[in-house]
């Protein structure tokens, strides 16, 4: 059940709040390698303590920090997994994809229809935050270089960056599929 209150989320912060700091060492420490990024790992961590809040919040301190640093872990080892299969079953999966006469086209190609210009003018739609962090992040720089930039939490960009992609993904479908339906046509 997720909290929606500024009380509830008052209470989230101060009781997982103090753990942040453990679990972005710890993400960073088992990221090291690339593949994963700390972030993205630390934010998972956290939005499956806030599903299982009302279990930690009458845990011990000690409890809700193990909790949270296993949780952590099973979530990396999770990805690694995922990696671990896509890499070594992409080739056998290819060839249950390939095609006996004639290849399907993918969804995909619609999004190549969408020029620079256009992504420029629908990222120019956004809202001040959400384009902000958004144009950042495509620059290159992580999560939290970023609310370092715009004096927020990593947690916050995370969620403007998902606000951006789902209004983005809005306005610029139509675009891309009347484009693909041009060119069949």
């Amino acid at each position: 059940m997720p909290y929606t209150n500024a009380e509830d989320s008052q209470h989230f912060t101060a009781v997982i709040g103090p753990h942040v700091p453990l679990l972005t060492g710890l993400a960073r420490k088992l990221c090291r390698n690339g593949g994963v990024e700390p972030e993205d790992l630390v934010q998972d961590t956290l939005e499956r303590a806030l599903m299982h809040f009302p279990l930690l919040r009458e845990w011990s301190e000690c409890t809700c920090r193990a909790w949270l640093c296993t949780t952590l872990q099973r979530r990396f080892l999770d990805h690694c997994r995922r990696q671990r299969t896509e890499n070594n079953e992409a080739p056998h999966l290819e060839l249950l994809r390939a095609p006996v006469l004639v290849r399907e086209p993918r969804a995909w190609h619609a999004w190549e229809r969408i020029s620079e210009e256009d992504l420029c003018e629908a990222v120019s739609r956004l809202r001040p935050p959400l384009r902000a962090a958004f144009e950042l992040h495509r620059e290159g720089l992580r999560y939290k270089a970023i609310a370092k930039r715009l004096g927020t939490t990593p947690g916050t960009v995370g969620f403007w960056l998902h606000q951006a992609r789902r209004e983005l993904e809005t306005w610029l479908r139509p675009l891309a599929l009347a484009r693909e339906e041009e060119l069949a046509a």
